[in-house]
């Protein structure tokens, strides 16, 4: 048997590929792929699936879309102080969930498992003895594993938009970012080399995200580096995660510190719409580190790409390190100001909440 473990990196389209595998779990089962599920909502939905392929399809919860992130959240929170988030409920404990895993393996038989978690690339901060764990799940599989990677002055300002959007309370990146460069949030070296020491370098794919995009986005390239043979008929990639557009992240991240949680909630929901309907720059066009970090984060990143260029046997594993070091073109408070001036009062009345209006509207006033 195969196991296929796609360990993330955040940020570069898991929950697209989760969605996807999740919303076609029956199928893929029939064709010998199995998405497993860890929990009961995910068994339920797997039967529901299984028994009646035709029924109308709704959103996945956290937990059938999800499953092994479940696992991995629950996996570290034994070992550490980390809590699993609030979104994933009424989880067995890990030696259920292992066993759970085992006896579909065991019952179903398939050519191919396929676990798929980003949470799992955090096991090198946590505890690295947690790999060896998934792998004792089946110590006798042929293991693949499977990681993208983005360049890190993207991935850090991607990474912090995520954090406001689940409404964390947090400093300007510009503050906070060189915090990240001794986590696998910046250190892809200490994120990767527990996985490669533990499966060999053979059995690990290593991706630039820009290459993920160009094959077509995170399904097309995990099935085409996996030489994933998928029946036809599935339904289509979701689109998944929409993100806060870099021109309102700091209207955001304020109002995650000055309103009420629920009142922010909307306005982040709001910002991630309007993102999509203002005439704002174009998001890599937004300068969110500033050039003298991004100085830093450069020295810092040359022997963590020197790494990564020797293990995936490249000429360079992103082909542009040094434009790491170059601020783009349009600041970040330019970028806010002219979301800002769309925000006006007609538009602020799609907005239901009167704080988060009041808001809006003082901060229009102060800038």
């Amino acid at each position: 048997m195969k196991v296929i473990l796609y360990i993330g990196h955040h940020k570069v389209g898991s929950t697209a590929l989760q969605a996807f595998l999740g919303q076609n779990v029956a199928a893929l089962m029939r064709a010998g792929l199995l998405y497993p599920a860890v929990e009961s909502q995910g068994f339920s939905h797997m039967l529901r699936r299984a028994l009646q392929p035709d029924a109308p399809r709704s959103p996945l919860s956290v937990n059938m879309r999800e499953p092994h992130s479940a696992l991995a959240y629950r996996m570290m929170a034994e070992v550490s102080d980390r809590k699993v988030p609030p979104q994933f409920r009424e989880l067995p404990a890990v030696p259920q969930m292992i066993a759970a895993l085992r006896n579909q393996a065991a019952q179903l038989d398939p050519d191919t498992v396929l676990l798929c978690s980003e949470v799992f690339s955090n096991f090198a901060d946590v505890a690295p003895d947690l790999i060896d764990r998934v792998k004792a799940i089946w110590p006798e599989a042929d293991w693949q594993v499977y990681c993208a990677l983005r360049r890190p002055d993207d991935y850090l300002v991607s990474w912090h938009g995520q954090r406001l959007k689940a409404g964390e309370r947090l400093p300007p990146l510009s503050d906070c970012a060189t915090g990240y460069l001794d986590t696998i949030h910046f250190d892809y070296r200490k994120a990767l080399e527990p996985w490669i020491a533990r499966f060999g370098a053979e059995h690990v794919t290593i991706r630039d995200y820009a290459q993920v995009a160009e094959a077509g986005g995170s399904v097309k390239d995990f099935c085409r580096q996996t030489a994933l043979d998928l029946p036809r008929g599935l339904f289509p990639q979701p689109r998944a995660n929409p993100s806060l557009h870099r021109a309102v992240m700091e209207i955001a991240r304020q109002a995650n510190e000055a309103l009420p949680p629920a009142s922010a909630g909307r306005l982040r929901r709001f910002l991630m719409r309007m993102g999509g309907e203002l005439d704002l720059p174009e998001v890599a066009q937004v300068e969110m580190l500033g050039e003298r970090l991004r100085a830093r984060l450069l020295e810092r990143f040359r022997p963590i790409h020197g790494w990564l260029t020797a293990e995936t046997g490249a000429d360079g594993f992103f082909p542009d390190p040094e434009d790491l070091a170059r601020p783009r073109p349009v600041p970040e408070r330019a970028a806010m100001g002219r979301a800002l001036d769309q925000l006006d009062a007609a538009r602020l009345a799609e907005l239901e909440d009167d704080a988060a209006r009041g808001f809006v509207a003082a901060l229009r006033e102060r800038r």
